[in-house]
């Protein structure tokens, strides 16, 4: 059906993007801020949210609206979230 074919398909284009990785300069700023915040602790916690331009507007906010992560630990976790 379609909608077997929609998820297959969704299936499809979130593997790629998942297993595509970071640009270089984007990952070493990434853990630089890890380290920033957390200190290098790797049970450090932090919160992962989305996030879009037009998310934060002047009479509402949506942030964090698609996907939001608690409790993640670790450089590995957050990276994965991220």
């Amino acid at each position: 059906t379609d909608v077997d074919k929609l998820m297959k398909v969704g299936k499809a284009v979130r593997d790629k993007i998942m297993d595509t990785p970071f640009q270089k300069d984007f990952e070493e700023e990434l853990k630089a801020q890890w380290q920033r915040v957390s200190g290098g602790s790797d049970t450090f916690t932090f919160a992962v949210r989305s996030s879009a331009t037009a998310e934060d507007l002047p009479d509402a906010s949506f942030a964090g609206q698609q996907e939001t992560y608690l409790n993640v630990m670790g450089y590995e976790e957050m990276k994965q979230k991220v």
